[in-house]
């Protein structure tokens, strides 16, 4: 019953969730806004993802897109300009956190989140 109900409200916290809405930088802005994610570099070849961390520690997430260089995330954007990032991000420090971001909202990994 207890696993029923975690996924009924999980469920309920995608639908709700906001989405984060994106945008394209030439370079890294000293203050990131809440719920945006910047694409760094030239629209045709970011080479950096950036936004701050969605539990709400505040801190700033930098994930590199840089072929060559390890780790390295991918991106997509759908038709209605929704992002989706792969790998999931998994921090090590700090928060701790582990999630994914697809069509622009947070997918948290593990136990469930109310942010």
């Amino acid at each position: 019953m207890k696993r029923l109900l975690e996924k009924i409200v999980s469920t309920l916290v995608k639908w709700f969730q906001p989405r984060h809405k994106t945008e394209y930088r030439k370079d890294l802005p000293e203050i990131l806004t809440d719920k945006t994610i910047y694409l760094i570099g030239e629209p045709e070849s970011p080479w950096l993802i950036a936004f701050k961390c969605p539990c709400g520690c505040n801190s700033t997430i930098q994930l590199n897109l840089l072929k060559d260089a390890k780790p390295r995330w991918r991106f997509s954007k759908n038709s209605k300009n929704r992002i989706t990032i792969s790998p999931s991000v998994w921090r090590t420090k700090g928060c701790k956190s582990h999630f994914f971001i697809r069509k622009s909202k947070i997918d948290w990994v593990g136990s469930w989140r109310w942010f």
